[in-house]
C-alpha cells in the first residue's frame, strides 16, 4: 500500500472502479431536500430527482463538517498512511476547503496537504485521479503538490446547461450572467475563470452548437501533440452521455476517453440534462 493517501470531496465524481483501484477516500457534501439532509454519497441522481419532485422550490447544498474530515484523516493515519493529499472544490464557490483546513488543525498528525482545485466536479476529480497515480509511482506528497500546481494550469472544464437560474439562486453566478440563459433560448457554456469563479465562456443557440464549441477547445488543446485524458460527465442523461462518449472515442482513438455521472450536489446547481467535458494532458512521470 502507498504511504500517500488521497482524499477528495464527493463532487469529484470519479467512478467506483477508480476509487477502489487507487483507494481514494471521499468526504461527502450534504444535499438538503425540503426538511431532510442527506450525504451526497447516499443519493443516486434517480433518487434525488424523485425526492425533489415532492417539494416546491430547489434543493440546497452544504459543505462537509469539520468532524467528517477529521474522522477521515484520523482513520487513514491509523491505517498506516503517512501523508495525505486532500483535493477539494474551489474555495471561491464553497467552504469545503475551510472545513478541511480546520480538520487539519485538529488532527493528531499535521502531514495533511490541502489543495484548492480551483474547479468543481471532474475538474477536481481528475486531479485526485492523477495524484493517486503519482502516489502509486512513488512520488512524495510534496512532489505531488508541485505536480498538481502544474497540472491545474492545463486542466480545462466546460459545462453546458439549459439554464443558469439554479446557479443564480444558489449564489454561484451573478444575476447579470444568469440573465443570459433566459434570452432567446441561449445555451450557456460555463467554465471557471482565472479567479476560480463560475463564469459564462460562450453563449450559443443549441446544444449541438454548444458541444461543437467545447470540442473546438479540446482540438485547440490537442494541437500540442500530447496524449490527453478526456472525460465526459452528464447529469441524469446516461443515454446522451453514451452517445457523446462514443463520438469522442471514434474521434480521438489515441487518447483516454471516459464517461462519468455528476451527482446531486452539482445537479442542484446546474439542473438535470447538463453535461460537460474535462480534459488535461496525460499525467506524466
Amino acid at each position: 500500500m502507498s504511504k500517500i493517501g488521497i482524499v477528495m470531496d464527493s463532487t469529484g465524481y470519479l467512478s467506483k472502479d477508480i476509487l477502489e483501484q487507487f483507494q481514494i477516500r471521499v468526504v461527502p457534501l450534504n444535499v438538503n431536500i425540503g426538511d431532510e439532509t442527506y450525504s451526497e454519497t447516499e443519493l443516486t441522481n434517480q433518487i434525488y430527482f424523485k425526492k425533489l419532485s415532492y417539494i416546491s422550490g430547489l434543493s440546497t447544498t452544504s459543505q462537509p463538517s469539520v468532524g467528517k474530515f477529521l474522522e477521515t484523516y484520523e482513520a487513514m493515519f491509523s491505517e498506516g498512511i503517512e501523508d495525505i493529499v486532500s483535493i477539494h472544490l474551489s474555495l471561491a464557490i464553497s467552504g469545503t476547503l475551510h472545513s478541511a483546513e480546520m480538520a487539519k488543525e485538529l488532527s493528531s498528525n499535521q502531514n495533511i496537504h490541502i489543495f484548492d482545485s480551483r474547479s468543481s466536479a471532474l475538474g477536481l476529480g481528475v486531479l485526485a485521479w492523477a495524484s493517486a497515480e503519482w502516489a502509486q509511482q512513488g512520488f512524495s506528497a510534496l512532489e505531488i503538490m508541485d505536480k498538481l500546481k502544474m497540472l491545474i494550469q492545463e486542466t480545462e472544464l466546460y459545462f453546458i446547461v439549459d439554464t443558469l437560474e439554479n446557479l443564480r439562486k444558489g449564489g454561484r453566478i451573478g444575476g447579470a450572467a444568469a440573465l443570459v440563459g433566459t434570452l432567446l433560448q441561449i445555451k450557456p457554456i460555463l467554465y471557471f475563470n482565472k479567479s476560480a469563479h463560475i463564469d459564462v465562456f460562450d453563449k450559443v443557440r443549441s446544444r449541438s452548437r454548444a458541444w461543437q464549441t467545447v470540442l473546438d477547445q479540446l482540438d485547440r488543446a490537442l494541437s500540442t501533440g500530447k496524449r490527453y485524458r478526456i472525460c465526459v460527465m452528464h447529469v441524469n442523461i446516461p443515454e446522451e452521455g453514451r452517445v457523446l462518449i462514443n463520438e469522442l472515442q471514434v474521434r480521438y482513438p489515441e487518447h483516454e476517453v471516459r464517461l462519468f455521472e455528476a451527482g446531486p450536489v452539482i445537479a442542484t446547481h446546474v439542473g438535470a440534462g447538463a453535461f460537460g467535458l474535462v480534459f488535461h494532458p496525460w499525467p506524466s512521470n
